[in-house]
């Protein structure tokens, strides 16, 4: 399974609604309470402090059982459906859509 297939990239997506989420500011007080449990994910390539890019080497076992991956696109809507297709079959791990996305990114 490749992951980057599983989203449109640069379009956003409707089967993101009803997805498990955070704003911002519930991601960077999880952080900083969490620490390195919570990975932030960059699915269009538009990198912030802290996050790494979307590959399949996030699910190869590299990451601990429990971890939280904060999946983030352009508005949260293909972030959200990323995160219900990931949520069924990756048990171990919590996945989280950024709601609205890089758009709301505090700068």
């Amino acid at each position: 399974m490749d992951i980057t297939n599983m989203f449109p990239k640069n379009a956003c997506s409707l089967d993101g609604a009803g997805s498990l989420g955070w704003t911002w500011a519930e991601y960077f007080e999880k952080k900083k309470e969490l620490g390195e449990k919570v990975v932030l994910v960059d699915m269009i390539g538009y990198p912030v402090t802290g996050s790494i890019p979307l590959s399949n080497e996030l699910l190869n076992g590299q990451y601990p059982k429990e971890t939280i991956f904060v999946l983030y696109c352009h508005s949260g809507g293909s972030s959200g459906a990323l995160q219900k297709r990931l949520t069924p079959q990756y048990k171990e791990y919590t996945f989280v859509n950024l709601l609205g996305g890089i758009g709301q990114y505090p700068r």
